[in-house]
């Protein structure tokens, strides 16, 4: 491409304080460094880990930052090294990297890599994205929030050449973190009860993992009954609207026999997470735990009812290591077993990223996305 080997002025939007909205800005996106990769983002997705970061729960967050975690987009151009994609490849960006050296990545009972900055710069210190000469820090070395972005190639991974790049961001957060909650990490047998507190976009595809794994009830939990319909399409089987129900353990423990085998968490409360963890079954329920609090916050779970058999894990990532996994997802989606475009309910030019987060906030999208083909 014509632009390889030189730096490019593009949009982004810029968050210049903690708690502040997006700006628009006008960026410089570097040439790729050695093992580096430039990317023309097509899609990003509008996610709660986004909003917590712009509002503050990590506080040694170094702003001004140019935030997103969750796109796909097209490789523009490769630094020096880089064997595993060429400039065209449809490509899903991923927040947590695999290298398959270092000791984590061969270990198969995580799925972080040593190589991951976790300063939110890239490997050598330094960032790709500036604004008027004022460095841009890269959420997750990736910043999915610019029309052009810069990160290493152990954080893309290629996909099929078939999946629809302005949509397919949500394989690179949403899809992994909820199907995978059920397909790998919980392994739901067959016959399974489930139950999942929180219906957004991760909660819809912890459904759909249940519903694949072969469960006999899915169970749906939210306090907005009215997202009771379309969670159905996801493999959802019976419905709960906390805020309707005295005492949601008893009430499961009737719905279950006794109490759900799976309990799975997609929202970042902890009352919920306890709750949850009480509804599972006394002797071998298992609660997952996979929405975010803010750094610090604990929830309880007796020690008895461990000792008895409940189980309590959390998951990062879906526990797929996604770099390898994802591009099995994006063949699923393709072949209409994951419902990616049901998922999303707004798709917006960026110029409307703010509004776009608005909508999160009031639970009036399900899963918005931003397109960067999309004119304001």
């Amino acid at each position: 491409m014509d632009t390889a080997g030189k730096p490019i002025t593009c949009r982004a939007a810029v968050v210049w304080e903690v708690g502040q909205p997006y700006s628009i800005e006008t960026v410089q996106v570097a040439v790729p460094r050695k093992g580096e990769v430039r990317i023309r983002m097509t899609s990003t997705g509008v996610c709660h880990s986004d909003l917590h970061v712009k509002d503050g729960m990590d506080k040694s967050w170094v702003f001004p930052s140019v935030l997103g975690h969750e796109g796909a987009g097209l490789i523009e151009s490769v630094g020096e090294g880089v064997t595993s994609v060429k400039p065209g490849d449809t490509v899903v960006l991923v927040f947590e990297a695999y290298c398959g050296e270092c000791r984590t990545c061969k270990d198969p009972r995580t799925n972080f890599c040593e190589k991951q900055p976790r300063d939110n710069f890239q490997m050598d210190g330094t960032t790709r994205i500036t604004c008027n000469g004022e460095i841009l820090t890269q959420m997750s070395s990736i910043s999915t929030f610019s029309e052009y972005t810069v990160t290493s190639e152990i954080n893309v991974t290629k996909v099929s050449s078939q999946a629809n790049p302005n949509t397919l961001c949500l394989a690179g957060c949403c899809i992994p973190t909820g199907y995978g909650a059920a397909m790998k990490e919980a392994k739901v047998p067959p016959g399974s009860t489930c139950a999942v507190w929180g219906l957004g976009g991760v909660g819809m595809c912890v459904l759909m993992g249940c519903r694949d794994s072969g469960a006999s009830k899915v169970i749906g939990i939210d306090t907005n009954s009215k997202k009771f319909e379309l969670a159905k399409t996801f493999g959802a089987t019976e419905f709960l609207n906390p805020k309707e129900v005295s005492d949601v353990p008893q009430k499961l423990a009737e719905l279950t026999d006794g109490g759900v085998d799976f309990c799975f968490v997609s929202v970042g409360h902890v009352p919920a997470m306890e709750q949850a963890f009480n509804s599972s079954h006394p002797q071998w329920g298992k609660t997952v735990v996979i929405g975010l609090a803010d750094k610090g916050e604990t929830m309880r779970a007796g020690v008895w009812e461990l000792l008895f058999g409940r189980q309590l894990v959390g998951t990062f990532y879906g526990s797929y290591k996604a770099r390898l996994d994802i591009p099995q997802l994006v063949d699923k989606v393709i072949e209409g077993q994951i419902q990616l475009n049901e998922l999303i309910t707004h798709r917006m030019p960026l110029e409307k990223i703010n509004e776009a987060f608005n909508m999160l906030k009031t639970g009036e999208s399900l899963r918005a996305i931003i397109d960067f083909d999309m004119l304001y």
